[in-house]
């Protein structure tokens, strides 16, 4: 049994993830759609999926690979397998349950303060995370509309779809808490037109990142921990878990 990670940029890396499932004992399955790779045709010995970021644009359908994953994102949530969405994988997620994506009015770029909702501070996945706290959000696209029956977990002032859970085991997260203060750093540093478009300044947000990198790291890797043990755990398949994370 492993985990698919499906890799739509070598700019977007899994980063603190990776490091928290492999701790954990997970087998990994990397899929770099975006260097060929296919999604694979079925989910033999999978039992779990993580989307990744990336730079395509789902409204638009920019990359050939975007209709099968979503139809594997689907089947794995019909299927009861684990699905984390993170950022770009989120929109992924919500349009394969449902859910519309879409252009925002301002892209969200650089450290934003992120509060959970009642439904998201009593999220098991959520335990020990702050109520209001800065995450890294790096986007200029979001979920407008959540799929059908889908609990809202996390907004910001300028994205009110943070993250979202769809039935017991589909998460999907806007922000980048997988990504190191080092992934961020590049990020800002290489971005330029990007922390541009958004009208914030590098130097300001390189300083943020220097303040806020190694809690953001801290927090991130206790979240990841709580997808390994509750959300993917390797002997799930054995054991039958079936927990309710969230109400």
């Amino acid at each position: 049994m492993a985990i698919v990670i499906f890799e739509h940029s070598a700019d977007c890396p899994a980063d603190i993830l990776i490091d928290s499932l492999r701790a954990f004992g997970q087998k990994l399955r990397v899929v770099k759609l975006h260097a060929g790779q296919q999604v694979p045709a079925d989910l033999d010995d999978v039992h779990g999926v993580v989307s990744l970021g990336g730079p395509q644009t789902l409204h638009e359908m920019s990359a050939p690979w975007m209709q099968a994953e979503m139809g594997l994102l689907r089947d794995a949530h019909g299927a009861g397998i684990p699905v984390l969405g993170l950022c770009l994988g989120a929109q992924l997620l919500a349009a394969a349950l449902g859910g519309e994506t879409g252009r925002m009015a301002a892209p969200e770029v650089g450290w934003k303060e992120i509060s959970l909702s009642p439904h998201g501070r009593e999220d098991a996945l959520f335990a020990g995370q702050q109520w209001k706290g800065p995450q890294f959000c790096w986007h200029s696209d979001h979920v407008s509309k959540l799929p059908e029956g889908a609990t809202l977990l996390a907004s910001s002032a300028g994205c009110k779809v943070q993250a979202f859970a769809v039935g017991l085991r589909s998460y999907g997260i806007q922000y980048h808490p997988e990504w190191s203060a080092a992934t961020v750093r590049r990020e800002i540093e290489t971005g330029a037109a990007s922390v541009k478009a958004a009208g914030e300044s590098a130097e300001a947000l390189l300083a943020d990142t220097q303040r806020l990198g190694a809690q953001s790291e801290r927090l991130a890797r206790r979240f990841f921990d709580a997808v390994s043990t509750l959300l993917m755990p390797a002997d799930r398949i054995n054991k039958g878990i079936a927990k309710d994370m969230h109400h």
